[in-house]
């Protein structure tokens, strides 16, 4: 393995951290750190059929909408592990194990939600270092009321 690979893996797995300090910071219009502009995020097997988002802007706005002040989500805790990256040139395929848990306000005050899953991600390198061009998010376990959406 080449420095300029151990310097790539290292530099990806500060983008999966970035993601993390971005949600928990609830800075969603920094994602542009995290994500292509033209990302694809894939999280109909955690939220549904037809959950796609076609786009950054999409993902901040559902960001915005599921986890921002007028959400039923508060605070929030996030955490990254089980790195697998693979880097080819320019590009790199990423696996992440994450847990998150997240504090219900508005229709569900003071209720935990926690999750476990994966990122199965497709990262490109751009002249702005490393970002997430292709997501699939999975969600092995879960557990309380889904407090990451939209009040009602």
């Amino acid at each position: 393995m080449s420095l300029q690979m151990l310097l790539d893996e290292r530099a990806i797995q500060q983008v999966y951290i970035r993601y993390c300090e971005i949600v928990d910071g609830k800075t969603f219009d920094d994602l542009h750190e995290v994500f292509a502009a033209d990302a694809t995020g894939d999280y109909t097997q955690a939220l549904g059929p037809g959950v796609i988002s076609p786009d950054r802007a999409s993902l901040i706005a559902s960001m915005h909408a599921n986890l921002g002040p007028n959400s039923n989500c508060g605070a929030t805790h996030h955490n990254v592990g089980n790195f697998r990256i693979a880097v080819d040139g320019d590009s790199a395929r990423a696996k992440v194990h994450y847990y998150a848990v997240h504090l219900g306000q508005g229709d569900f005050p003071g209720a935990l939600y926690s999750m476990w899953g994966q990122y199965d991600d497709v990262l490109v390198r751009t002249s702005d270092g490393w970002r997430v061009k292709a997501r699939v998010y999975t969600c092995a376990l879960s557990q309380g009321p889904v407090v990451t959406s939209a009040r009602t």
